[in-house]
């Protein structure tokens, strides 16, 4: 879903010639109906290469990129970026987004390198005469250096492109403002780009032939047939569906072994490898295989997904509309899934009935479970029911229908604060995202309700449960076994976890008073953060560089960095392993959390103690004899009658016998 995730993103930087997952059922901008370049709009908008934004706006005045300007005209053309393409392009476009694209480009001659010595600034507005060139140059025309028509020629002759400007006007791709002047140096506009657009999109389909030596089956004579459904692109638009991008096939034809699409890209015939997907109507047929049975091209595909889904007058990209299954919040799109029959959906490999797993979908900011999948010529449709929301996120106390702690209902109106606790992670009411199953997202992890803290009012809980019903969730929770916690490095932190060592002693958390900004209270005495002191949480070893307490949080907070030399406390000769043993023979290998020792009046881990020397341990800054002292493993309870501590291996060998 990574993938699925940088593909969404680069599709939104292709081009704000594409800007919006949502569009009219049939191309209807609100602001283009006097514009002049409506008809071009809307005929390169029907071809599938350009949409509106969410409030059905085009904004064709719009200026758009050199980048944007490079992908939108290549993938007009149907031609595809290599993937391995090493020619040497800009300064500038190295970590571009639309660097593959470029190198294209470059590579096919449509831009020239040596015509931007200063970088080709992709992201910034492309002129008129640069718009002109990559045209002509995509067309394999020449540059016409005779005089032209406009009545800027001053300015026409100070570009360098005014041999291309002039055939761009005759070969009809570009044409002056009514004032009769070109204005080479002006950007183009959204407008202007699919009226140059579709003018070249005309040139290219008509101008060229398959490049093949043998005589090739046309589409004039040739029908597509995919699943005993029979199209024929003067009366269908068929698509080839290109990563995210839909490019209309305008031109089928086969020779040699081969399916030519758009006289550009070629593929195999009777190949399960380098097959296409290819869109008609609203379906997607994955990895199709072509063959030919007379002037009929046979395509089974392998699979067979949504590209687009109609629903309330509009028409939703299947590649941005989220898709959940069993209720959970997912990294899944409708395009991720397969349609194998009227109740059956397969995703990432695992099938799902629709009889027994809700299904569900979100268009815009409804949701609605699929109830059947209906397969027909002119297209699949879904029959979809509006049900409550699968995921809720921007909360707010009204979205709450209870919280119980234990058996007990607490009083929500009386609640100023909430928050959530999440891997350590503060996140606000408002924040937060929950699906109907309960979960939490963060970071685009999962987290079950057992993994997170509800904090209500400065007073933790650990939630077990979640409920939603009719889009509110019912909390149900315990109070938290962490009776104190610190901010560490900007999250959350069990303060029992952390122990701050001075010298040869360590002090819980708990036992040290933060008196102001980096000065601590210890035993009755007040010290001055320094070399002196560091830390030690869950284990690791920390230098402290800046601690306080916020008073309204009512916490301590720190900022620590991982040790990497030799801390100036007594802690780089403590032993680093323990092993126990019993009799002759090893009982238990480590001190890991099940091993404890009785310090202070109760049992206390390892990890919470200091050693003076092989025969003395210190906790919270009392010494104890080991000699005598109990230890427990497990369940079970010892009393140590003798020790070795080997300072070379830093090992320390505890002898015990059964209490």
């Amino acid at each position: 879903m990574q993938k699925r995730a940088s593909f969404i993103l680069l599709a939104l930087l292709l081009s704000l010639l594409l800007p919006t997952v949502v569009f009219a059922a049939t191309p209807q901008f609100t602001d283009i109906q006097n514009h002049w370049a409506k008809d071009y709009i809307l005929s390169f908008a029907s071809k599938g290469f350009v949409s509106g934004y969410p409030d059905h706006t085009f904004k064709p005045d719009r200026p758009i990129s050199r980048a944007e300007f490079t992908c939108i005209l290549l993938n007009s053309l149907g031609i595809t970026a290599a993937s391995n393409v090493n020619t040497p392009t800009f300064s500038d476009t190295a970590n571009h987004w639309a660097r593959a694209q470029i190198a294209e480009a470059v590579r096919r001659g449509i831009l020239v390198v040596s015509e931007y010595p200063d970088g080709l600034q992709p992201d910034g507005p492309i002129y008129r005469s640069e718009a002109a060139a990559m045209m002509i140059r995509a067309l394999g025309k020449n540059p016409d250096m005779t005089a032209g028509p406009f009545k800027d020629s001053d300015q026409i002759a100070r570009s360098m492109y005014r041999g291309f400007i002039k055939e761009a006007y005759n070969e009809g791709l570009m044409h002056g403002y009514p004032d009769g002047t070109f204005r080479p140096f002006q950007s183009v506009t959204r407008g202007e780009a699919c009226a140059m657009l579709t003018s070249l999109l005309a040139k290219a389909g008509n101008s060229s032939a398959p490049p093949v030596s043998v005589t090739p089956i046309s589409s004039n004579n040739l029908t597509l047939v995919i699943q005993g459904n029979r199209y024929n692109l003067g009366d269908t638009t068929v698509y080839l569906k290109r990563d995210m991008t839909n490019i209309p096939i305008y031109s089928l034809s086969v020779a040699g072994g081969l399916v030519f699409i758009n006289n550009t890209l070629t593929y195999p015939l009777n190949s399960t490898s380098n097959t296409p997907d290819l869109v008609v109507n609203n379906t997607r047929y994955v990895q199709c295989r072509l063959s030919v049975s007379g002037n009929d091209l046979q395509a089974a595909p392998e699979a067979v997904k949504l590209d687009s889904i109609s629903y309330g007058g509009y028409k939703y990209n299947a590649d941005y509309v989220k898709l959940y299954i069993g209720n959970k919040n997912s990294d899944y799109y409708l395009a991720d899934a397969e349609l194998v029959d009227q109740q059956t959906v397969r995703v990432a490999g695992n099938s799902y009935d629709l009889n027994s797993t809700p299904v569900a979908i979100a268009l815009g900011e409804d949701f609605y479970a699929i109830k059947g999948i209906n397969f027909e010529s002119s297209g699949v449709t879904l029959d979809l029911t509006a049900t409550d929301p699968v995921v809720l996120n921007g909360l707010d106390l009204s979205h709450i229908s209870a919280i119980f702690v234990d058996n007990q209902s607490l009083n929500l109106n009386t609640i100023s604060s909430l928050f959530f606790i999440i891997d350590g992670n503060r996140y606000d009411l408002d924040e937060t995202v929950i699906d109907a199953s309960g979960n939490f997202t963060a970071d685009n992890q999962s987290y079950s309700p057992d993994q997170v803290t509800m904090a209500i009012d400065n007073t933790f809980y650990k939630l077990t449960d979640v409920k939603s019903f009719g889009g509110k969730f019912i909390f149900y929770c315990t109070p938290s076994n962490v009776t104190t916690w610190a901010i560490v490095n900007g999250k959350y932190q069990d303060a029992s976890t952390i122990q701050i060592l001075m010298g040869n002693n360590i002090y819980s958390l708990d036992n040290v008073l933060v008196v102001q900004h980096n000065v601590l209270r210890i035993g009755g005495r007040q010290y001055k953060l320094g070399d002196l002191f560091g830390c030690r949480i869950n284990g690791t070893l920390y230098d402290i560089e800046d601690i306080d307490y916020d008073s309204s949080l009512e916490m301590v907070t720190m900022e620590v960095t991982e040790s990497t030399s030799a801390w100036t406390g007594v802690l780089p000769n403590q032993p680093q392993k323990y092993v126990f043993y019993l009799g002759n023979s090893i009982y238990q290998d480590g001190a890991t959390s099940a091993v404890t020792i009785y310090a202070g009046g109760d049992w206390r881990t390892f990890a919470s103690i200091t050693f003076s020397d092989q025969s003395h341990f210190v906790y919270d800054n009392t010494t104890y004899n080991l000699l005598g002292a109990q230890i427990k493993i497990g369940n079970t309870t010892f009393t140590v009658v003798d020790s070795a501590w080997r300072v070379r291996s830093q090992i320390m060998e505890v002898y015990l016998q059964k209490a």
